[in-house]
């Protein structure tokens, strides 16, 4: 469901304490993607694209020969569900729950009749949103013995608004498998950062300022710091539609069907594994200002970055555990 322009996270500084410096870079889901890591010197650009390209396999709704696509298509599927397709319908359900449904991996249906549609709220088929919602809910998605099933045949997943975030966590188990704890994944502006620069400094991250007129030239918002965290940026504030003085986001709305009235220019969620970092981010673009701040505020392990709309003027709300950690420019 990522289909908001995602701010790119700036990487300031790609240096850590241990080991000889290593990177790995390339493209995967439709971006670019970074890891830096120290080891004894051996290249892991192989074992890295190897990774990525076996969880496209099972994850990516692109490829029509994916298990995700398959069980989209209930066409027959192994005995044995992938690992990590269980594992990131387990956390979507968690999520779907902990923000009252504003994240729903079940919109997929709905998000390609808005794409085909170029998201002309005027222009509207509210009978066809309607039919479409009848198959859309995290309910038809059910756990049957060690396996996920759906109890409606035309529900389908969409995994996009999360995966790009669990596939950072998947490279940073790799790394720490082999006994790397000091790196930086970064996948389409999704990061996990484990370990230290030299100067035994955490790694700095730095947001966007969120501007509707593209000025052609980035801007420095804040940098957080990170140390065994993840973060997630959402934005869509270059993609708005207005109609009679509403901005409608292209972030969709599960709970209605339609794209969310939303006052959110971007949504930075730091958190302990990137999977949730990712998704929250998605939720809160959705949920508006006030929804976001108070599930920011609740949720224990995570901190937040919400810029807004407040009438004419652009807000900047920072969550206390980030306060510390800030550096505006």
């Amino acid at each position: 469901m990522k289909n908001v322009w995602i701010i790119a996270a700036m990487l300031l500084f790609a240096a850590c304490s241990t080991g000889v410096r290593k990177e790995a870079t390339g493209f995967t889901q439709g971006t670019s993607y970074s890891v830096i890591y120290y080891n004894n010197g051996t290249d892991l650009q192989y074992q890295i694209d190897s990774l990525l390209l076996a969880f496209d396999r099972v994850l990516s709704t692109y490829q029509e020969t994916s298990y995700i696509s398959k069980w989209n298509r209930n066409e027959h599927i192994p005995l044995e569900q992938p690992q990590l397709f269980k594992e990131v319908v387990n956390r979507s359900q968690e999520i779907n729950q902990l923000s009252d449904g504003a994240f729903d991996i079940t919109v997929s249906p709905l998000m390609k009749y808005w794409f085909e549609n170029n998201w002309q709220v005027a222009q509207l088929d509210s009978s066809k949103v309607d039919s479409l919602m009848a198959f859309v809910g995290m309910k038809y998605v059910i756990l049957d013995g060690q396996d996920y099933d759906k109890t409606n045949p035309q529900t389908q997943l969409d995994v996009n608004a999360i995966a790009q975030g669990y596939s950072v966590d998947v490279l940073a188990r790799y790394l720490e498998s082999l006994g790397i704890f000091n790196y930086l994944v970064e996948i389409g502006g999704e990061i996990r950062a484990s370990g230290t620069k030299p100067s035994e400094e955490n790694w700095s991250i730095g947001i966007d300022v969120p501007e509707e007129e593209a000025s052609g030239i980035r801007k420095l918002a804040m940098s957080v710091e990170l140390n065994n965290r993840s973060l997630a940026t959402s934005g869509n504030y270059r993609k708005f539609v207005e109609i009679n003085g509403v901005k409608y986001g292209h972030s969709l709305d599960p709970v209605t069907g339609y794209p969310a009235k939303t006052d959110v220019l971007s949504a930075t969620i730091i958190a302990e594994d990137c999977m949730t970092a990712d998704a929250l981010a998605t939720a809160c673009m959705v949920m508006g200002f006030e929804r976001a701040k108070e599930l920011i505020e609740k949720t224990e392990s995570i901190e937040g970055v919400l810029i807004y709309s407040a009438s004419s003027k652009v807000e900047t709300w920072i969550s206390d555990g980030v306060k510390a950690e800030k550096n505006v420019q």
